[in-house]
């Protein structure tokens, strides 16, 4: 019995203390809170708006973005604030990324058409714009936009024809050696060197620059390059693109350049060169005191 007394004095002591602090907390001004440290003021901080931060600014904490921007960012190196008008504001509990990332309808309509208007399918990053995989959402409209690469591949078949665009074309916008498949045709040739015979989407429409050097030719021509080269006569120090004008296969005839050097009974008589001057890549050297007829 006494037990229980004590218990019973203890437990109204404790609502007592409870009671006496709830009046203190009550005695103490509504809506005002007892500042511990003392702050003061500074409103001259708040007299003028902030300029808005510099994409340098930005990159302090954002340096991937900003090295992104840097070296592939295209048309996008301009203010950050240009796309983005909100910061910091992304919240996981109220999942409004969408809400607060740029749109890129804000500044393109629909450059593709109507057909392509999943803009981050291809442009994956809009910090690096142009940048963009060969995805199979992408090479499956190549032909939309270049059209005349398919034509070229049609009409001119070729081996490429059958190559698939992402084989070659591992981005958007990357051109590939022409080495990574093919060996030079002769020591120290150029991607541009190729180009000036071969079209690329139509390689076997093969169209020869006039400063083609005959080493180029020679690479498959080897046996006619051979007996060139070893020539006495004026054919070793002209161009094989000088007589074989401006087209692969190309044969001309000796008039293009030589006319009728002999009298009309002679060309009557032979009316052939070549039944002379069998071979035009090692022809007989006249000797010295010769006439012609």
């Amino acid at each position: 019995m006494k037990r229980a007394n004590r218990v019973t004095r203890r437990v109204l002591m404790g609502i007592m203390i409870a009671l006496a602090l709830t009046g203190i907390a009550l005695a103490a001004p509504l809506g005002k809170k007892i500042a511990t440290v003392a702050i003061p003021v500074t409103p001259e901080q708040y007299a003028s708006d902030p300029q808005p931060l510099t994409a340098v600014q930005c990159a302090q904490c954002h340096t991937g973005l900003f090295q992104n921007l840097k070296k592939s960012g295209g048309r996008h190196r301009f203010s950050c604030q240009n796309c983005h008008n909100q910061f910091h504001t992304y919240s996981p509990r109220k999942g409004n990324w969408d809400a607060i990332m740029p749109k890129c309808a804000s500044c393109h309509e629909i450059p593709h058409g109507k057909k392509i208007t999943e803009c981050n399918a291809c442009h994956s990053n809009p910090h690096t714009p142009r940048k963009i995989a060969a995805s199979a959402q992408l090479t499956n409209f190549c032909f939309d936009c270049h059209g005349s690469v398919r034509d070229q591949l049609t009409a001119f078949p070729s081996k490429h024809t059958k190559v698939a665009c992402a084989q070659c074309h591992t981005s958007h916008g990357f051109k590939p050696s022409c080495f990574a498949c093919h060996k030079p045709h002769v020591e120290g040739q150029t991607v541009p060197d190729c180009l000036k015979c071969h079209p690329v989407h139509q390689p076997r429409q093969i169209i020869f620059a006039t400063d083609t050097p005959s080493n180029s030719c020679g690479s498959c021509h080897t046996k006619v390059f051979g007996k060139l080269s070893k020539s006495t006569s004026k054919h070793k120090n002209v161009l094989c693109v000088t007589c074989h004008k401006g087209k692969h296969r190309y044969v001309p005839q000796c008039t293009d350049c030589h006319g009728k050097p002999h009298n009309k009974a002679f060309h009557d008589q032979f009316p052939r060169c070549l039944s002379c001057h069998i071979d035009v890549h090692d022809l007989p050297v006249m000797k010295s005191g010769s006439q012609k007829k």
